[in-house]
């Protein structure tokens, strides 16, 4: 991928939810940290690094991304997830928010 393509940082981002799924929550912290290197607002590059944090059991980096999380998306809570993300399987979408309530989102 080209550093210069203008959907890099989606691209990334994708993979890093990719790897969420997989369960390799630090392959998939380091591929959304790359995207929102690349693009600091992309929310949901934001939201998988915040999920990934937190299935990682990595306190100190989740506090800071659900913080940036917040920042970007402030309307961001368990329920918007819930109602705005349907593309997800509905295992998945547990998994996700079982994220996000470990890291205090409400």
């Amino acid at each position: 991928m080209s550093p210069r393509d203008p959907f890099s940082a989606i691209f990334t981002g994708i993979a890093a939810y990719a790897q969420f799924v997989a369960r390799n929550y630090d392959e998939a912290m380091r591929l959304a940290r790359e995207a929102v290197r690349q693009r600091a607002d992309f929310v949901g590059a934001h939201r998988v690094l915040t999920a990934s944090a937190g299935m990682a059991g990595d306190t100190e980096a989740a506090t800071a991304a659900l913080r940036e999380l917040r920042r970007a998306q402030p309307n961001i809570s368990r329920a918007w997830i819930a109602k705005e993300m349907p593309i997800m399987h509905a295992g998945e979408l547990e998994h996700y928010l079982e994220a996000f309530r470990r890291v205090g989102l409400d």
